[in-house]
């Protein structure tokens, strides 16, 4: 038992290292090993909500965010956690300060990515008509970007919409 936690443990410290290598929106100011340890919390976070400790998930995604409130996917995991324990103010209060992240950093970089991002949080939020406008206008601002015309595509966000796990997260 000991052995198999260890590997996992040691293997979720191997992807939070390699996904935040090439993070572009990390501040300097930010310690890699603070950075490392909020990613940690976070898959950690991800892995509880597989089995249904929702509660435990969202101390961990607290405590993710105490190290990095600065990351909008811990704020969409952290409104998960409390969407699955139907803790609806408190999770719609974390999608929309991820909301708000993605829209400062559209703003900062012009990155279609954060355009896509907003319409995933948007659509959590219970506006997926909002969501699918912002994906066409995003699409029509970014026609050369391979990743908002996967998202704009049927197959992209507007079937995930559609489907029974989003539905049970959305607001």
């Amino acid at each position: 038992m000991f052995f198999k936690r260890l590997v996992v443990i040691t293997g979720l410290v191997c992807a939070a290292v390699l996904l935040f290598a090439g993070c572009s929106k990390q501040p300097a100011e930010v310690p890699k090993a603070v950075a490392a340890e909020a990613a940690l919390l976070a898959e950690e976070a991800k892995f509880a909500m597989s089995i249904r400790e929702n509660t435990r998930a969202e101390e961990l995604m607290e405590r993710a965010l105490k190290l990095r409130a600065d990351r909008p996917e811990y704020w969409v995991t952290l409104g998960m956690a409390l969407r699955k324990q139907d803790k609806k103010d408190a999770a719609r209060k974390a999608y929309n300060k991820a909301l708000a992240l993605h829209v400062a950093r559209y703003k900062a970089d012009q990155k279609p990515e954060e355009l896509a991002e907003q319409a995933f949080v948007l659509g959590l939020l219970g506006k997926t008509d909002d969501a699918l406008k912002l994906l066409q206008k995003g699409l029509e601002d970014h026609s050369d970007s391979d990743h908002m015309k996967r998202m704009a595509d049927p197959r992209g966000l507007p079937r995930t919409f559609q489907t029974a796990d989003f539905k049970a997260l959305a607001l």
